[in-house]
Formats: structure tokens, C-alpha cells, sequence
């Protein structure tokens, strides 16, 4: 009589991967049955896995895992079982290596950009008060490059708290602190480290305090100028992971951009500011993971292109030309305005400037260099005129 071998766990994950290799397998030979396309062809399944034109070692080696499971529990002797196992160990011992010579992959070398590829952006993209699409990629990159970046699962999930009582420690909230100056916090009540030992034990880590004052502006104003529940909500619907990263190329113009990679930017940023193993383990902590994660899975070590630096000095050139062309656009705008023939407009205009000049060398205080150009005020020796 012979025992029954003990089960070993198929997860969430394993049916996810069974049913993933099933649809591409059926998309090349459609002869097959989800019930049973493991069993009739594991001896070619491994070249399918293999021969796939664009998955990475990593979806390899967790389809490899989950043949060698599916196998397992069907039958421990099955010859494949270990056959599988191997090719899903060799593949995770590469990825391995790979993630600790910290070398940027194959997408990343395509898609990956400095954290001051980022903060450009930012300086020279105005916040949308009309679009709220607009504003929510502007908002949802800020949140990225301004404080250190957590999980996408957060951003899409957490609501706004305004009292702190109200937190029912189950989901996730933005709290915003309104009395005086604005202060928010994060507040991660679950995400993938909640069973984390860590943050299992002291809960104080649950809550992240946002230090950049810009950002916390911004997201009182987001919340002041659309009212809502979530942080990013669409018709009262709070939106999917994937609008979220649909934001983020939008805004960045990088096709395949991931959150992975502006963490990986920031952490990367991050340590060549910071030394220290104190400043790096409470960066890790604000980013729920562990420092040896960081410094394996995030830290990016490469060699720049030596024409990058000669990049960004024209950028900033052909901003400052920018510039400068708007204001004689505005300038010649003005002079046009001065020849129209309606008195009451001069008449206005005139008042409106002596008012500017009046208010600003009373109270010695400096107008808008917008301001300036349209009424043609100048400055000098402590004087507007």
C-alpha cells in the first residue's frame, strides 16, 4: 500500500503563472486543455518557457518554479519535478549575481533616468488647476521624486484622514495636519512589508511624515481644488495601479517607465548624497523595505555618457532662450497694446501702473517680473518707476 505524498502549497501566484503560460502556449499549439497541459508536455514546455521572445529570466524562473510544483504535487517521483526545479534555481542564481553587480538591465538601460532628469521636469511643468489628469501626473510624480517612493499599491489606495482617530488601521491614508503650517503623513496600514517582521513589531513605522514643504502644499491644494476621498479618484472611483503608471509615462515621456525604476532613481540619488548607514537604514525604513534590499535590488551603479552633462547644459540654454523669447513676446505685445486707439484702455492701463508704483515703493515690495513687463516698471536705486 503505498503513502500518500504530503502536498506542497499552490498559492494565489501559482494558478496566476499556471493560467499565464497556459494562454501562451494555447496562442502557439491550440490543441491543448487547461486541465492537463502541464502533464501532456512537460517534456517541451521548458523550450516554450525559453524560447519566449521578450520575458526576462525572472518570469522564466517563476514559471519554471511553478511547472516543477504543479509536478510535484501530482507526483514527487516524476523525474521532471527536479528537472524544472533546476532550471527555475539556475535562473534565480543568475538574477542574483546580476542584482549584485548593481548593473542596470536590458529595459532599464532603455527607460531608467537620473532622479535630476525628474526634478527638471518638475521645475518647468506648471500644476493644472483645470485638467485634473494633468494635475494628478504632475501630483503623482511629485510624490515620487519629493519624498521617498513607496509602492504604487499605496498611492492608488490611501484616502484622505483628517483626524487621526478616524484611521481604522486597515487601509491606507494621506493624513494632512491643517492647523498653521501643512504637514502630511503617510500612513500604511497594508502593503507587501505589513507581514514583514519589522513592521509587523513596531507599528511606529507606519507612519511616514512628508518633510518637503513644496509637496506638502500641494497636496493641501490638490484636496482644496477637487474634493475627494482617495488621493487619485476619478468620478468618485479611486483609480487602478495601471492609470497610475499610464500618469507616469505621460508626464515623463518614457514609454516604459515603472515605479520600480523611480524608486530605483531616488534610492541611486540618495546614496550618492548620503554615506552613512544611519541615513540609509531610515530611507529604507520610509520606503518599507530593508537596506540590503536597497543596496541590491535598487542601487544602480553605471557609467554615464559623457555627452548627458553636455545634455542637460543645453537644456538649461535652450530653457533660458525660452525665456527670454516670452518676455519679448510679452514686451512687444505691451508696445502693440500702447497704439490702440481707445482712451479708456490707456487710461486704465496708466492708473493701473501708477497704483503698482505707488503700492511697491511704499511698502517695498517687490511686484511680479510678469507684473513688470506688462506695465514696463523698472528699478533702480531702491525705486520703481
Amino acid at each position: 500500500m503505498s503513502i500518500k505524498h504530503k502536498m506542497k502549497p499552490w498559492t494565489e501566484v501559482h494558478k496566476t503563472n499556471y493560467q499565464w503560460l497556459f494562454n501562451y502556449f494555447k496562442s502557439i499549439q491550440n490543441d491543448i486543455e487547461l486541465d492537463n497541459y502541464i502533464d501532456n508536455n512537460k517534456r517541451k514546455l521548458s523550450g516554450i518557457i525559453d524560447g519566449h521572445p521578450s520575458w526576462r529570466d525572472g518570469s522564466k524562473e517563476a514559471l519554471y518554479f511553478m511547472v516543477s510544483r504543479y509536478l510535484y504535487n501530482k507526483n514527487n517521483n516524476d523525474r521532471y519535478v527536479k528537472i524544472y526545479s533546476k532550471l527555475g534555481f539556475d535562473l534565480m542564481k543568475k538574477t542574483k549575481q546580476k542584482e549584485e553587480l548593481n548593473e542596470l538591465d536590458e529595459k532599464e538601460l532603455i527607460n531608467y533616468r537620473p532622479h535630476s532628469y525628474f526634478i527638471n521636469i518638475l521645475d518647468n511643468t506648471e500644476d493644472s488647476n483645470i485638467d485634473i489628469k494633468k494635475h494628478f501626473q504632475y501630483l503623482f510624480l511629485s510624490l515620487l521624486v519629493l519624498n521617498p517612493p513607496i509602492r504604487t499599491s499605496f498611492y492608488s489606495s490611501c484616502k484622505l484622514l483628517n483626524k487621526q482617530d478616524d484611521n481604522n488601521k486597515k487601509d491606507n491614508y494621506i493624513y494632512l495636519y491643517r492647523r498653521g503650517k501643512i504637514h502630511a503623513y503617510l500612513i500604511v496600514n497594508k502593503d507587501k512589508a505589513s507581514n514583514y517582521k519589522l513592521y509587523n513589531m513596531d507599528k511606529t513605522l507606519n507612519k511616514i511624515e512628508i518633510t518637503n514643504d513644496k509637496l506638502c502644499e500641494l497636496i493641501n491644494n490638490s484636496f482644496i481644488s477637487y474634493p475627494r476621498q482617495y488621493l487619485f479618484e476619478i468620478n468618485k472611483k479611486k483609480v487602478s495601479d495601471a492609470t497610475l503608471l499610464k500618469y507616469l509615462r505621460t508626464i515623463t515621456q518614457v514609454e516604459g517607465i515603472t515605479v520600480d525604476m523611480m524608486r530605483s532613481s531616488y534610492i541611486t540619488w540618495f546614496y550618492g548624497n548620503n554615506k552613512t548607514y544611519g541615513e540609509r537604514e531610515e530611507l529604507s525604513r520610509q520606503m518599507r523595505h530593508s537596506q540590503s534590499t536597497a543596496s541590491k535590488n535598487y542601487l544602480k551603479v553605471f557609467d554615464e555618457p559623457e555627452e548627458k552633462e553636455t545634455d542637460e547644459e543645453k537644456l538649461k540654454e535652450l530653457n533660458k532662450e525660452l525665456f527670454n523669447y516670452k518676455n519679448i513676446i510679452n514686451d512687444l505685445k505691451l508696445k502693440l497694446s500702447t497704439y490702440e486707439n481707445n482712451e479708456d484702455t490707456q487710461k486704465a492701463y496708466n492708473k493701473k501702473r501708477n497704483d503698482i508704483l505707488y503700492l511697491s515703493n511704499k511698502n517695498n515690495k517687490q511686484p511680479k517680473e510678469s507684473t513688470m513687463l506688462k506695465y514696463q516698471i523698472k528699478f533702480k536705486d531702491d525705486v520703481y518707476y
